[in-house]
């Protein structure tokens, strides 16, 4: 019933937390690819794949400011690190569904939080349609 919906959208709201506090100085090296040009990119863990983005000056858009009503912060992910993360909730999956060139390791840059085991990992930014 509706409850459900309600935790449902609960859970989703808790994992997009507001900027992480800058107690982590931990980074690791990342690889953004950005229309398929490879750009060397430092995260800090805790960090957001958007705001990872941001901080390197690489083009993704977060055109909703992480409240999970749009997929312009849409990449693709290497398997092996999607299949560590958790579920996405059913409005992260909404909006994946009217992503562009969705795959079967996409996922929002807004949800996912930078780990320690994403050293090295390279992160696709699919090519929108729109303006590019």
């Amino acid at each position: 019933g509706p409850r459900s919906l309600l935790a449902r959208r609960l859970r989703c709201s808790m994992k997009a937390t507001p900027r992480f506090l800058s107690g982590s100085t931990e980074t690791v090296k990342v690889t953004f690819l950005e229309d398929g040009v490879p750009v060397e990119a430092t995260a800090t863990v805790g960090q957001s794949i958007l705001e990872a983005a941001h901080d390197n000056e690489v083009e993704l858009e977060g055109a909703c400011d992480a409240q999970l009503a749009c997929s312009t912060c849409h990449v693709i992910l290497p398997q092996e690190i999607y299949d560590t993360l958790e579920e996405p909730c059913d409005e992260e999956l909404d909006m994946l569904d009217l992503a562009m060139n969705v795959s079967d390791t996409s996922r929002l840059g807004c949800q996912i939080k930078i780990s320690k085991d994403m050293e090295g990992m390279t992160i696709d930014i699919p090519q929108s349609l729109d303006a590019r």
